[in-house]
């Protein structure tokens, strides 16, 4: 990596962790909106987990396992607020090391929103059972399995605690700052990190830096959420001469941030005549629902 680079790739990237619930009906109606008449849009199954991304009264606003959006009435859910001992990479790229120290050799990156598991080992007691105690890790570091036998160390520095990051509904403010932390990444076909993002791909992490999933595919995407006709930050356009072939975040009404195009790189950029655009989606509560 170059000198500039690496300094990009040690941004901090804003980001919010709302609330997961756990489904406590046999079956849990899903609503266009809080409220019993309204459309049924889908049906999560007890037991399964939804995140809670906003709230009207005694309803709540979630993403199911298949990523449809609705609401549910809060006595339907389990929310949970607690959360264990874990670690998020909170920059763009965490170098994995071979040792606990700054000059080991980088042997592996992990991109932003890395979940970093706790690590056990098992002592024998003497009546010769076993006991699961947490493993220590050097200071300052937190040492990750890689799979195959093969571990290495990541810097706390480039991590956050899961328990100090917001647990909130995300906001369309949310976005704009994850998205602003991308800026000048360059454009990769089928890229999802900072060493190279694609258009849906960049869109896919913000929302996901927030809590919200998004499928792959920019056609994908366009089929989620709600159709508007006057974009607000937050929201993402969908352009394409004859069907979706780019998507972009809204930061206003006529302006965005995508990822162009071969040879591009993440920017902002405006509407105008080289793209047309062919509709906008909302995936969050519209301003008038708390």
């Amino acid at each position: 990596m170059a000198a500039t680079d690496l300094v990009r790739a040690s941004t901090r990237v804003a980001m919010v962790w709302p609330h997961t619930a756990i489904v406590q009906r046999d079956i849990a109606d899903l609503r266009a909106a809080p409220s019993t008449e309204s459309e049924l849009v889908d049906q999560p199954h007890m037991g399964e987990n939804v995140r809670v991304l906003g709230e009207d009264g005694d309803w709540r606003y979630v993403q199911g396992p298949d990523q449809y959006f609705g609401w549910v009435p809060v006595d339907h859910l389990d929310i949970l607020s607690g959360y264990g001992e874990a670690f998020v990479v909170a920059v763009l790229l965490a170098s994995i090391r071979d040792a606990p120290r700054s000059d080991g050799m980088v042997i592996a990156r992990l991109p932003t929103g890395t979940l970093i598991r706790p690590i056990y080992t098992s002592i024998q007691q003497p009546d010769g059972s076993y006991r699961r105690i947490a493993y220590e890790h050097p200071p300052g570091w937190r040492e990750t399995r890689l799979g195959r036998g093969r571990s290495g160390y990541v810097a706390e520095t480039d991590l956050v605690e899961i328990d100090q990051l917001p647990h909130r509904y995300p906001t369309a403010a949310d976005y704009l700052k994850t998205a602003e932390s991308f800026i000048g990444v360059p454009y990769l076909w089928g890229g999802t990190t900072a060493l190279g993002l694609d258009c849906s791909g960049f869109v896919q992490q913000v929302y996901r830096l927030n809590g919200v999933a998004l499928p792959r595919d920019a056609d994908q995407q366009a089929v989620l959420g709600r159709k508007v006709e006057v974009a607000r930050a937050g929201d993402l356009m969908f352009f394409g001469a004859d069907s979706v072939t780019h998507v972009a975040l809204a930061t206003s009404a006529t302006e965005f941030i995508h990822a162009p195009m071969k040879g591009g790189a993440v920017e902002h950029h405006r509407l105008g005549p080289e793209r047309k655009l062919r509709g906008i989606r909302r995936y969050l509560p519209d301003p008038s629902a708390p």
